[in-house]
């Protein structure tokens, strides 16, 4: 997505896909709102980029060009896939709410733009750099969310999910009881003995830090001098006892309460860890979460492999054609050449 965004805003005001070849006109209110001079601004003009002697290059003509190279054959491809799987979709019964596209929009947009309003003002000045407004972002963003949900369903419906993927899932979350807990390493490394000591004291500070509730990323401050080799590992996620079977020194952080932190903790070769528990699951039986898990496998992000496979399965049953030479070339050859 991001890296197909990115190409986009060389198009300058490119007008993407067709959206009446899409079926899924309903699902683009984020368009509705763009301003007459925003409107004014995606249509290509004959404004002069560059002159080279007699000769110059328009901004029509840097967009043709780009369009050429870069969504020719690619974007046909792209509409014929599209149109197979509106297809299957309409055969299957399946459709895309428009709030279902608004949701993701925006989370496409807080990704690439940020989601503070200094980030978002950073990210609209390198807009206009390129001659771009956040609408057009936005507008190019909300072209390729719709097909994607669309197709992501289809291929949710066509999964064969077997009911021992179902039960690995189930080993994996709710057969044992999980906490959820964030997690600071200090490594020790070559440390000396004065630098193993700075990093035992620095471990001990940080539990007093972390038990006022600070959050993890700003919990731990380098002592100065310490070198960068001796920088703490942060992270999380969500543990079950069978996880720390290699690693019992840890099983403590099972008897904790939620909100304690438990440490430092000495391992061996390796230095000194804190856990704090955030939050704790007890377990749920097979029955009763069957029918969620097997949902959320089928919700499992596409891959291009599946894809592919249910697109040619498409295919067997609706007939494809496409031009032998659907892009001819618009360069004029010397009359001697022909």
């Amino acid at each position: 997505m991001i890296f197909t965004v990115t190409v986009l805003f060389l198009t300058v005001g490119c007008e993407g896909v067709p959206r009446e070849r899409t079926g899924l006109d309903s699902y683009y209110p984020a368009l509705d709102g763009a301003t007459e001079a925003e409107r004014d601004h995606q249509q290509p003009s004959d404004r002069v980029l560059a002159r080279i002697g007699d000769d110059t290059i328009t901004e029509s003509e840097l967009r043709d060009r780009i369009l050429d190279r870069y969504y020719g054959a690619r974007a046909l491809n792209g509409l014929v896939r599209e149109s197979l799987f509106i297809s299957e979709a309409g055969s299957l019964g399946l459709s895309i709410e428009a709030e279902e596209v608004v949701a993701r929009v925006e989370q496409e947009m807080d990704q690439i733009l940020g989601r503070s309003f200094d980030e978002r003002r950073v990210s609209r000045l390198r807009l206009e750099e390129q001659g771009l407004l956040e609408s057009d972002l936005r507008r190019e963003i909300v072209l390729e969310v719709g097909p994607a949900l669309l197709i992501q369903k289809v291929i949710s419906a066509h999964r064969q999910i077997e009911e021992e993927q179902i039960l690995d899932l189930w080993r994996a979350s709710w057969k044992e009881p999980r906490r959820l807990i964030e997690h600071i390493a200090f490594p020790m490394g070559d440390a000396d003995s004065e630098e193993r000591q700075i990093i035992e004291r620095w471990a001990q500070q940080t539990v007093k830090v972390l038990e006022l509730g600070t959050p993890l990323q700003n919990a731990v401050e380098k002592p100065v001098g310490l070198r960068s080799s001796f920088t703490p590992k942060v992270g999380g996620g969500w543990i079950r006892e069978s996880d720390l079977a290699g690693s019992p020194i840890f099983f403590e952080v099972f008897q904790v309460e939620v909100g304690e932190v438990l440490g430092p903790i000495h391992e061996d070769n390796f230095g000194w860890h804190l856990f704090r528990v955030v939050e704790t699951r007890s377990t749920r039986s097979y029955s009763e979460v069957r029918e969620e898990l097997l949902q959320e496998l089928r919700n499992q992000p596409a891959t291009d492999a599946e894809i592919l496979a249910v697109e040619q399965r498409i295919r067997r049953r609706i007939p494809v054609y496409i031009e032998t030479n659907p892009f001819p070339s618009k360069v004029k050859r010397p009359e001697g050449d022909r």
